[in-house]
């Protein structure tokens, strides 16, 4: 297999060569203009077109899957094709990587970011490093890159069938069932145009204007935004520094709750800390929710970006009781780096919330667009693989990041992310006056995440994305390094 014909009308092809002779017998192009494929019988070249207009890599699969031994017994009969169990295992396998080639996560550069028309790259002047909101640097993945293209070829951006069949909610069933051993109902997943909205809707739907709400600080600030612009009341519970993060304080937590709370928002894994919580944390929410009837309104966006030696637990994995109180929201915009294509998906654990849930109407909800939807399917369906690699690459820039703030930066302290690609620097050891980030950004000309946005526990922080080259995070760090000095 190699990666060919580079530029959007190219894509991968697929030899099958006899090993002895390294003779080719079989040749499959499955490029997006003119796919074809060559049958090689006494090295003479038969080509034949494969449909046009379709997914090339799945018809050659299925060729393969369906008919593999006839089409080798035209080009070399002497042959035996290989056993069917352990073809159709590798035929999956040849798949996904025939659907992801290799990508240079390494090549990302500032000079060619710039034309981006996205807030990460404009909001700032050009000698300003945007270490800030949570977007990826990194070329989108191959196959979601081919389904938007296919969409704007076929000039096929009409009205979605949404709220019809569309495969999402089954696919949402899947992937929860086989990355989280969670499986809820497939009726109990709607669409929806992202995790935010859903959280507005949530506390618009299952609470009532005065209710307490409790948020646990520091958190992304759309939590604390929610509850104050639906007229809710705040109810900080804040996370406490641990030996290795922070930890949730159960008794303090309890003692918040009043009897006017309803609902809890959390944020698993979470963000800024980039702790995934564990078990025994969740259980004990878990436990408070049901004791106390607390509605859980649970963001998951970064389920997929947990690193090796820890795990992310739905928390409506854990038993029914906790299951018919939670609402879980996710998508593929965060670990995918789509999220301009506004797709998400919410998951009730009850017939109820999803009634309360939906007591809007469907078009104040909004609507979510052909490209959102095609761009989710093909993420979870097919992306695995470059998310793979993406996550090895964020993994060594972590530990890059953490070994050069304990060796340049003695007055920050930073817990080393579980999850995310988001570290929390609490900088109120060293010697500036003002907040941090507008130290940075003045002085270094770097621009993190103001960690005053994350409410009170935030002040002195801030929160800086390492989700791109090697390079940039390093001469970020240097800038900065040398503005203290």
């Amino acid at each position: 297999m190699e990666h060919r014909n580079p530029g959007p009308g190219g894509g991968p092809t697929l030899r099958v060569r006899e090993l002895a002779s390294g003779r080719e017998l079989l040749r499959f192009d499955c490029f997006e203009d003119s796919p074809h494929w060559h049958l090689d019988p006494d090295e003479r070249d038969q080509i034949s077109r494969l449909e046009s207009g379709g997914d090339p890599i799945a018809q050659v699969v299925g060729m393969l899957a369906d008919g593999f031994g006839q089409l080798l017994s035209r080009v070399a009969p002497e042959l035996n094709p290989p056993e069917a169990k352990g073809f159709a295992e590798g035929l999956v396998a040849l798949d996904a990587q025939l659907r992801n080639p290799p990508v240079d996560l390494e090549a990302v550069r500032a000079d060619e970011r710039r034309p981006s028309v996205g807030e990460k790259w404009s909001r700032y002047p050009e000698d300003v490093l945007p270490l800030w909101v949570a977007d990826m640097d990194f070329p989108i993945a191959e196959p979601i890159r081919r389904v938007l293209r296919g969409a704007v070829e076929r000039s096929d951006l009409g009205y979605p069938i949404h709220p019809g069949p569309t495969g999402v909610r089954e696919l949402a069933v899947e992937r929860m069932r086989t990355r989280f051993g969670w499986e809820p109902e497939v009726t109990r997943v709607e669409i929806i145009t992202d995790v935010v909205q859903g959280m507005y809707l949530a506390l618009l739907g299952c609470t009532q204007p005065g209710d307490g709400v409790v948020v646990q600080t520091p958190v992304y600030p759309p939590f604390l935004a929610c509850v104050e612009e639906t007229g809710r009341r705040r109810i900080d519970a804040p996370l406490v520094a641990g030996a290795k993060g922070y930890e949730i304080d159960m008794d303090a937590l309890q003692a918040m709750v009043d009897t006017d709370t309803r609902a809890l928002l959390l944020c698993n894994p979470h963000n800024p800390s980039g702790r995934a919580f564990s078990r025994e944390e969740l259980q004990g929410i878990a436990e408070l929710a049901v004791e106390r009837n607390l509605v859980v309104v649970s963001d998951e966006i970064h389920e997929d970006l947990v690193y090796s030696g820890h795990r992310h637990l739905p928390i409506a994995s854990l038993g029914r009781e906790i299951a018919e109180r939670t609402i879980t929201l996710t998508s593929a915009s965060k670990a995918f780096n789509v999220a301009g294509l506004r797709c998400a998906v919410v998951i009730f654990g009850s017939r109820d919330l999803q009634q309360q849930f939906s007591s809007l109407p469907r078009h104040a909800r909004g609507g979510i667009g052909v490209p959102g939807i095609e761009a989710l399917l093909a993420a979870w369906q097919h992306g695995q693989p470059w998310l793979d690699a993406v996550l090895v690459h964020l993994e060594g820039n972590r530990d890059a990041l953490l070994s050069r703030l304990r060796k340049d930066f003695p007055g920050v302290v930073a817990y080393s992310p579980e999850a995310t690609y988001l570290a929390w620097l609490d900088c109120r050891g060293l010697e500036i006056e003002g907040s941090p980030y507008e130290f940075f950004l003045r002085h270094a000309r770097v621009a993190l995440a103001d960690g005053a946005a994350f409410g009170p526990p935030g002040r002195g922080f801030v929160r800086i994305n390492f989700a791109t080259s090697r390079a940039i995070v390093s001469e970020a760090l240097d800038r900065m390094a040398q503005a203290l000095d």
